[in-house]
């Protein structure tokens, strides 16, 4: 290994003693087997695990066969240490990496993230990423900044153990290797990362499942072409302004084991879909002016003739509005969806919109699910009405089952069309109301609508408060309830940390921490 990891026994003088005692009685905790208690710490960041070796021999042990490492100079320089940032603080964050992977004697890892902006160069990364691809990294997260194009090390394209690999770059230049590799790779995430390479899939990943692109700029690249046997799951957003590298880009997908295609971002120079046999999920979101709206409205039209074997389709309001374009006054689409049981559109309450629905509605004879997002409505047509449908909708007639309306701000269209779905919808189970979320809650609103005249006698209507979720603190996955593992890292960095609270955490949560263990023991052997 390099001279800067240089083998010490003595932790870094910066890891300060926080807990001085524990409460007397049974250390329940310390007896838990090491799987969980690793997978409960793996919530935390490493610096935090690592001050655990000061309560006995055992959390030692623990810390030092730890198979996640999550190194976060944020966390490290401003939560930590409580200093500003510094280049000594940098020097310090790589000696604790290096302490860390020197004095560690677990041989297999599942997890290493490292996030250090642009503070270290490619020499410090690629040295790194060289050891945890000697211990069999399963998992490698990448969150830096490099000045220059990075070319991944040939040691992770060849890595046989590594299954998920995630690289956020702040926008810099990433350089897939032109040859064969990635033999297990299931997983693959890119974020704000500027890609070069044309062929994503079709001969880097033969196994990859799952591939996600997200706030990617895709340079002078002219096509993306992602092709694969393997891929189940493909996700392309971008949130950021690069309708630039999207308008001159064509992106085409042929996968016909796809069964997810999820696209929120500018409007490609073209969008091509091939062979998507398994195609299930189908979700389209255009950020784009309405100076577009053509282009989207052709480019949507023959999107969707590609999936008409998917069960769920959402569109948002751009790709409605560009629909309206093209068959305006038309009463026919061009395919059935025979196999759609939930569709899911963000729409105005307006003279477009209600037609395009109409039109989805009646090709999609099968729906049990209709999912309605009322958007804002800038255009409003004082003399456009409801009107009952002029011939069948099946699915309004035999299959119809639940009915969901979000963002309702008690206008007279939204009243209108909540009257409209229950006069029509025969076989409706459950109509949902949700409010939008700065409008106050009127009950009189639920009153009038209760006596509207209905088709279904045991439809239920429902008025529901916006309730937005919340994010998690340790995953980037959004959560409304932390799960028991979090509460438990939660409980457990709270003993480490907080002096004051230790002996009380000690306490109170000990209980609640063995019964969460138990619950999660019995789930995760559920089946």
């Amino acid at each position: 290994m390099d001279d800067l990891m240089q083998k010490s026994l003595k932790p870094p003088n910066f890891l300060a003693v926080f807990v001085n005692s524990t409460s007397e009685g049974i250390d329940r905790i310390s007896y838990l087997p090491d799987d969980i208690l690793h997978n409960i710490l793996s919530y935390l960041y490493i610096f935090d695990v690592v001050q655990l070796s000061i309560l006995s021999k055992r959390w030692n042990y623990i810390w030092r066969t730890m198979p996640y490492l999550n190194f976060d100079i944020n966390s490290f320089g401003c939560e930590r240490i409580n200093r500003p940032w510094d280049l000594g603080m940098a020097e310090k964050f790589k000696d604790f990496i290096n302490w860390v992977f020197i004095n560690q004697c677990e041989d297999t890892l599942v997890c290493f993230k490292l996030c250090c902006g642009d503070i270290f160069g490619k020499g410090a990364i690629f040295r790194w990423v060289r050891v945890v691809t000697t211990r069999n990294v399963q998992e490698l997260v990448l969150n830096f900044c490099p000045a220059d194009p990075f070319e991944l090390p040939y040691c992770v394209v060849t890595c046989e153990s590594l299954r998920v690999l995630k690289i956020r770059m702040d926008g810099s230049v990433l350089k897939l290797p032109n040859h064969f590799g990635f033999h297990q790779l299931k997983f693959l995430h890119l974020e704000e990362v500027e890609l070069s390479n044309e062929h994503l899939t079709s001969c880097l990943f033969s196994r990859l499942e799952k591939l996600k692109l997200d706030s990617c700029n895709f340079g002078t690249m002219t096509m993306v072409d992602i092709a694969s046997t393997s891929l189940v799951y493909v996700s392309i957003k971008n949130f950021v302004d690069n309708r630039v590298s999207f308008v001159n880009c064509n992106i085409k997908i042929s996968c016909p084991n796809l069964k997810v295609l999820k696209y929120g971002a500018p409007l490609a120079k073209d969008i091509i879909l091939e062979n998507l046999f398994s195609i299930e999920v189908v979700h389209l979101f255009f950020f784009d002016s309405d100076d577009v709206m053509e282009e989207i409205g052709m480019c949507v039209h023959n999107m969707i003739k590609n999936v008409v074997s998917t069960s769920t389709l959402k569109l948002c309001h751009s790709s409605i509005g560009g629909l309206y374009g093209v068959f305006h006054g038309v009463r026919n689409f061009p395919v059935t969806f025979y196999k759609l049981k939930c569709l899911k559109l963000a729409v105005a309450i307006d003279e477009s919109c209600m037609e395009v629905m109409m039109l989805l509605l009646k090709h999609s004879p099968n729906l049990e699910v209709l999912d309605l997002f009322s958007d804002e409505n800038y255009g409003w047509d004082e003399n456009w009405k409801f009107h009952d449908p002029s011939e069948n909708v099946v699915c309004l007639e035999s299959h119809l089952k639940l009915i969901q309306l979000a963002g309702f701000k008690n206008e007279e269209k939204e009243i209108e069309l909540l009257r409209f779905f229950l006069k029509n919808a025969q076989v409706l189970e459950k109509l949902i109301v949700v409010w939008e979320c700065y409008n106050d809650i009127l009950e009189e609103v639920s009153d009038e609508v209760s006596k509207f005249p209905r088709a279904s006698s045991h439809v239920v209507v429902s008025f529901l408060n916006f309730k937005p979720k919340s994010r998690s603190r340790y995953r980037d996955n959004l959560t409304i309830v932390p799960s028991s593992l979090q509460l438990s890292a939660m409980a457990v960095q709270m003993l480490v940390i907080n002096p004051v609270l230790s002996l009380l955490s000690a306490l109170v949560t000990k209980d609640a921490l063995v019964l969460s263990f138990y619950y999660y023991e019995l789930f995760m052997n559920v089946g």
